[in-house]
């Protein structure tokens, strides 16, 4: 019988069986739950497969209850639940059981039965002091590190099955607490995410402890106060200095908290962009450094946007007061297993930002409803109009009528604190706009009425040449600090953009030189760093195309071709003289240009024809000298000075360490010669000393990875590649060799998943469809894999690629009984070169 008719019969006797079953009388359902329980309670686990076999006619939703019910008394026990193993118990009713766990995944909190350490036990390598807070995510301590000095760090204890470091592990802003590392704690269903120790408390401890002192009484002081408390009650609280703390404690209460929001903003659209909403921002979730500084915590429900119909199957969260109105419907929605009635983006993280605005501006209470929404109407004491109505525009139900984004409200906040006409909203007091502009222009009406007294005509003309002067002098300021910031932000597009319309302005403005020279400086900086950032991307290019095999004599050329072209524009990035971007971008792009320079050096002598090895060894030498003189000298110029039997620099002027690879790309450049030379452990020993020195390098993971599949050490080659996807999670190809490393260690279903995910990311890897449709076929199910073997086709994959297509194909088609296709599609595949088709075809003859 055929793995359809099988199916087809065991559908068939479902349905006979549910037509004889009798309906159980009332209650009785009610009471078998109840003695489960009850022999659980007693230390006697019951199982509800005992019930269904002493009556095997009971009816579909009674069994389902029973069987649910053991799930959770286990769970409740501390066990380890697999559902999927649950549903491939009972076939009969895997679809309804598949919906009823997919549904308590979504709703049941996580992490309910993991084994949380306590305070003075080690973990891992940490040894926790205190514990700082505790949550629905998990819990929080204060720790040291024994094998690194005793560094404080805190360490945030999750279950083991979130995933909020992943969502970390992308963000790297200033205001977003940095992951230093991730442990993984099996043995209690535990993952600990270590952070920096930064002391300070949260604006929730903040706004409590001011709650009692009226608004118009606090100041920014006030809350470094506050902050100082809290830290002294720490075991080691951490030195209290820094701008920011002076800042504040300068500054209002309601400027303190401008500044804040407008930091928190910042945040949010860094998130927004890298493709995270945060969905809980609230004021026990932003830490207020003890030295003034605003960081967003806790990425433990962050998640991708969320389309309008879109069926959420993974986890979705909220705080129930602090969710925006499609927020709240959506988790309604995704309760019922309905689709979700609107998207659900950085927009909703916009309405959180106002719902914590508004409880720092007014009276406790954070929930949000109609009558709050008229409450607003009437301002505290120091909130003006136009800060209100930013507050209301956040706060808009529909999602259209709030800031289009994080960025159009943090621009806004900052004109507030610097007194500037708002963009977002309309500035519809005429009060509030002179008070200012009084502000910005503190002397204008001094100089109006000293021009008055002496001759009234000439000082009206002063007045307006001087405020404007001034604020024309103010925009160049504001367009410098704006540009410098996303310039050492990374954001060099917005930097450029910014600091040439400063350039524009400060044209025809006098007494401007000092500001103009700045505004260029940084303009030069930025256009380096948008260069530095082209330049990485095509060097990924390059040590993809070339990083482990050899290329084809067409793509060599084009690799030659791109990197003269890149080496020619050299000079634009590399500076003669004046200020540099940061070392870590510098030693980027000294390394990039060393990468083309060597691909470069190898291909030229590796296309030359014999007529012209001599004049092609004489350009790479040639090449090898003036990257010497660009880039300094080089072990990886050395050793191709080397292989073209010339002699390299003086031995007097080389160091001991000289000897042998320095730094981390010289480890890895070896690496890979050592790979497409064939010599694996050599290339695997290379990329083990450069991940010592930069543990987070995608590219030295990657070939790491490949290292270890290839000397069959697939548990390493998981690890590796999974490291990779958690720098890089967009890349197919990673997903795809993970899933290899799978499949050699027999996790089909983890394969599985990854082949299912690198199609995704990538739907024209034909390589994956293949694979997964190998499992698929394996597994049973032939009309999954012919589909896979046929789409993977149209990707036009190479000639070996698409002969084991044809033969997959064919042994597809013959297991579903289409013997005619089998056999012309095993025929393609042998005049592909498939040998192992010869028999399928001959057979069929």
């Amino acid at each position: 019988m055929s793995p359809s008719d099988q199916t087809a019969s065991a559908a068939g006797s479902r349905s006979l069986s549910r037509t004889r079953r009798p309906q159980p009388e009332s209650g009785w359902v009610s009471r078998q739950v109840a003695a489960l329980a009850a022999a659980w309670e007693r230390g006697e686990p019951a199982s509800a497969a005992e019930v269904l076999e002493r009556y095997p006619d009971l009816d579909t939703e009674a069994a389902i209850r029973l069987i649910y019910e053991e799930a959770c008394l286990r769970r409740e026990a501390g066990l380890k639940v697999d559902t999927a193993e649950v549903v491939r118990r009972y076939p009969q009713w895997g679809e309804e059981l598949q919906a009823l766990f997919d549904c308590d995944r979504l709703l049941r909190p996580s992490g309910v039965f993991a084994l949380y350490p306590q305070v003075g036990e080690p973990l891992g390598p940490f040894l926790l002091l205190a514990e700082l807070g505790r949550g629905a995510s998990g819990r929080t301590y204060l720790a040291t590190e024994p094998t690194l000095a005793d560094r404080p760090v805190v360490v945030k204890v999750i279950p083991d099955d979130q995933d909020e470091h992943l969502a970390l592990a992308r963000l790297r802003h200033t205001h977003i607490v940095p992951l230093f590392s991730e442990h993984s704690f099996p043995e209690r269903g535990l993952r600990g995410l270590c952070m920096p120790y930064l002391g300070g408390t949260s604006l929730a401890q903040i706004l409590k402890e001011l709650a009692d002192i009226p608004l118009g009484q606090r100041s920014g002081k006030l809350l470094v106060e506050v902050i100082d408390r809290n830290t002294r009650a720490l075991p080691t609280p951490p030195p209290a200095d820094g701008p920011f703390r002076r800042s504040l404690e300068q500054a209002s209460y309601v400027q303190a908290m401008l500044w804040i929001a407008a930091c928190l903003a910042d945040a949010l659209h860094y998130a927004h962009a890298h493709g995270l909403v945060h969905m809980d921002l609230k004021p026990s979730n932003v830490l207020i450094t003890v030295d003034g500084q605003p960081m967003l915590l806790d990425f433990h429900l962050a998640r991708r946007p969320i389309r309008p119909g879109e069926l959420v199957t993974d986890r979705l969260g909220g705080t129930p007061g602090w969710m925006s109105p499609e927020q709240a419907a959506a988790l309604e929605t995704v309760s019922g297993g309905r689709p979700v009635p609107a998207a659900v983006d950085g927009r909703s993280d916009l309405f959180a930002l106002g719902l914590l605005l508004r409880e720092a501006l007014t009276a406790p209470g954070s929930a949000w409803d109609e009558r709050g929404r008229r409450a607003t109407s009437r301002r505290p004491a120091g909130v003006s109009v136009g800060l209100a109505d930013m507050v209301r525009k956040c706060l808009a139900p529909d999602p259209r009528d709030r800031y289009d984004d994080a960025a159009a409200l943090a621009e806004d906040l900052r004109r507030q604190l610097h007194d500037l006409p708002l963009r977002g909203v309309r500035n519809r007091s005429p009060y509030e706009r002179w008070q200012k502009w009084r502000r910005r222009h503190p002397g204008a009406l001094a100089w109006g009425i000293t021009g008055l007294s002496i001759v009234l005509a000439a000082a009206i003309a002063l007045t307006a040449s001087v405020a404007a002067y001034r604020q024309r002098v103010r925009q160049l300021r504001i367009a410098l600090e704006d540009g410098r910031n996303y310039r050492a932000s990374g954001q060099y597009h917005e930097a450029i953009h910014i600091l040439k319309r400063g350039l524009e302005s400060a044209g025809t403005l006098p007494a401007v030189g000092e500001l103009r020279r700045a505004l260029d400086e940084e303009l030069h900086l930025a256009q380096r760093g948008q260069m530095a950032e082209e330049l990485h991307e095509l060097a990924d290019l390059i040590r993809f195309r070339y990083g482990i095999d050899l290329p084809s004599p067409e793509d060599a050329q084009s690799l030659v071709r791109l990197c003269r072209t890149l080496w020619e524009r050299r000079e634009r990035i590399i500076p003669a003289a004046g200020r540099l971007l940061p070392s870590t971008v510098e030693q980027q792009i000294k390394t990039d240009l060393l990468e083309l320079v060597a691909v470069w050096a190898d291909l030229r002598l590796r296309l030359a024809p014999a007529g012209e090895a001599e004049e092609a060894r004489r350009e790479v030498l040639q090449l090898l000298n003036e990257a010497e003189a660009s880039l300094g000298p080089s072990l990886t110029l050395d050793s191709r000075r080397a292989r073209l039997r010339v002699t390299p620099r003086p031995a007097t002027l080389l160091g001991a360490e000289d000897c042998g690879p320095r730094s981390a790309w010289e480890h890895y450049d070896l690496g890979r010669f050592y790979l497409r030379s064939g010599r694996i452990e050599a290339a695997a020993a290379e990329f083990r000393r450069t991940l010592a020195l930069r543990p987070q390098d995608f590219w030295s993971n990657f070939y790491q990875g490949l290292c270890s599949y290839r000397l069959r050490q697939f548990d390493e080659a998981v690890a590796a590649f999974r490291t990779c996807i958690a720098l890089v999670p967009q890349a197919a190809i990673c997903h795809y060799d993970r899933a290899l490393a799978y499949e050699a260690l027999g996790r089909t279903d983890e394969a599985y998943q990854d082949y299912t995910r690198a199609i995704t990311l990538d739907p024209h890897l034909a390589a994956a469809r293949l694979n997964r449709g190998i499992l698929s076929a394996k597994s049973g199910h032939h009309r999954e894999a012919i589909a896979d073997f046929e789409q993977a086709l149209q990707a036009h994959p190479d000639r070996e690629t698409l002969g084991r297509l044809y033969y997959n194909l064919a042994l597809a088609q013959l297991a579903r009984g289409d013997r005619p296709s089998a056999l012309a599609h095993a025929e393609r595949a042998v005049r592909l070169g498939c040998q192992e088709a010869k028999s399928l075809r001959d057979e069929g003859r």
